[in-house]
């Protein structure tokens, strides 16, 4: 986007990443038929972690802020882990494989969008 305003514009990557993020919690949510949504399966903790993180996500693309978005990715990707260990017949508080891959990849991807500088300028 060409323009002469001195405000750079919210970071749509980070805002995406974040909203996807938040997005997945309704994977915890069941249609009410006789099959689940088998896509992920969530608990109440992995939905509450997903909300959370991805709006911190949310806040630091609005106000430019990237360490609030690398920092809301290094939270999922190490919920992630934390989900890996859990994995098994024991507990699962925030849900299966899948929300280790969900938490995961989603995590990833802020930290990456988090660490480059769509802000910077570059001098003509």
């Amino acid at each position: 986007m060409t323009g002469t305003s001195n405000e750079p514009p919210v970071d749509r990557a980070s805002l995406g990443l974040g909203v996807a993020t938040m997005a997945g919690s309704v994977f915890a949510l069941s249609t009410g038929g006789p099959a689940p949504i088998d896509i992920a399966h969530l608990r109440a903790a992995g939905v509450l972690v997903l909300v959370v993180l991805g709006l911190v996500a949310v806040v630091g693309a609005v106000v430019r802020r990237p360490p609030l978005v690398w920092a809301a990715g290094i939270a999922l990707v190490g919920a992630a882990v934390v989900q890996l260990g859990q994995l098994g017949p024991g507990a699962n508080w925030l849900g299966n494989g899948s929300a280790v891959s969900l938490m995961g990849g989603l995590g990833l991807g802020l930290v990456a969008v988090g660490l480059t500088d769509p802000f910077r300028r570059t001098s003509r």
